[in-house]
């Protein structure tokens, strides 16, 4: 039996822009990463974990950049806020910040990059249906991260950290992969009636 090769549609930012060189690339990631942190700073304050649009950015980078790059422009994200720029939620920053109790969901931002990135390479988000079923996976990917993290970090069961780590986000942060089904989709129907 022969294996068919895999095919990967292009990216939206590579419809846009040639990021053949390592300088372009670095651009774009380190445009991201700021961008993220801005989504950062848009937060509720509540604990452990704040209210804020990061995980709707982390979607859109990870779908708009691919896997790769999405998931190279969290990281930068996560090494920027670790050496002091206040990206992170509430303005904070330096190491420290990486050690918080919802520093598993900054982890999980990476997977949950790769994975939008990933499915926007095979197509989904070109159709609505497949787009949401990709995101809604992408985004429920890092609340494993941060829910895990929470239990250890607090000392506490599951579904103690489930109550308080994943239940009080689950309406709002539908409405996330939703919007970015939404406007990834549009964006694609966009460019196929200018072309």
């Amino acid at each position: 039996m022969k294996l068919q090769p895999t095919s990967y549609y292009p990216t939206f930012i590579t419809t846009l822009v040639n990021l053949s060189s390592w300088q372009r690339k670095l651009l774009t990631t380190t445009s991201a990463a700021l961008l993220l942190g801005l989504a950062a700073n848009i937060s509720i304050p509540t604990y452990p974990v704040p209210f804020t649009l990061q995980s709707l950015a982390v979607l859109l980078i990870g779908a708009f950049l691919g896997r790769k790059l999405g998931a190279l422009a969290i990281i930068q994200y996560l090494i920027l806020g670790a050496i002091g720029l206040p990206l992170f939620a509430n303005g904070s920053g330096g190491i420290m910040a990486l050690a918080s109790p919802s520093s598993g969901y900054l982890y999980g931002y990476v997977f949950s990059a790769y994975l939008a990135g990933f499915a926007s390479e095979r197509g989904y988000d070109r159709h609505f249906i497949l787009g949401l079923i990709a995101f809604a996976c992408a985004h429920q990917l890092l609340f494993v991260f941060g829910v895990v993290y929470l239990m250890g970090y607090l000392h506490i069961t599951l579904i103690d950290a489930l109550k308080v780590g994943y239940l009080p986000f689950v309406g709002v942060d539908a409405l996330k992969f939703i919007i970015a089904t939404c406007v990834m989709f549009s964006l694609w129907r966009y460019r196929a009636k200018k072309q």
